[in-house]
């Protein structure tokens, strides 16, 4: 991780199932990637459970998101605006709920990264 850097990248696609998000939740130098890339202006994805990492971070705070619906709570209590949808974009944040929603997902972030920056974004 030391080797990573956040301006070699245009997009962080955050894993989903229960244990990986986690684990990463508990690791400062994932933490601070995933808030450089947002930082940056970059897009940030996020499925399943992988919310737990832009709570984490901070970035979920005022955004319109989706998770899987057991953490659903969370996500609110993290001051998002959760929604029952397959994919919720607010501002190069993406987020959906399972695998299920996959392709939806992977299209969404496909057509963001394509749009580029989101510069009329403010820093987290």
């Amino acid at each position: 991780m030391n080797e990573v850097s956040a301006s070699d990248y245009d997009a962080v696609v955050l894993p989903g199932g229960q244990i990986n998000p986690d684990l990463l939740r508990l690791e400062p130098k994932a933490l601070g990637f995933i808030k450089d890339v947002f930082n940056q202006k970059k897009i940030v994805a996020a499925v399943c459970h992988a919310p737990w990492l832009l709570i984490e971070t901070g970035i979920a705070k005022g955004r319109r998101m989706t998770s899987y619906k057991s953490i659903k709570t969370d996500v609110i209590n993290a001051g998002a605006k959760w929604q029952d949808s397959n994919v919720v974009v607010d501002d190069g944040v993406i987020t959906s709920r399972n695998p299920g929603d996959l392709d939806a997902f992977s299209a969404k972030i496909i057509e963001e990264v394509e749009e580029g920056r989101h510069t009329k974004r403010s820093a987290g």
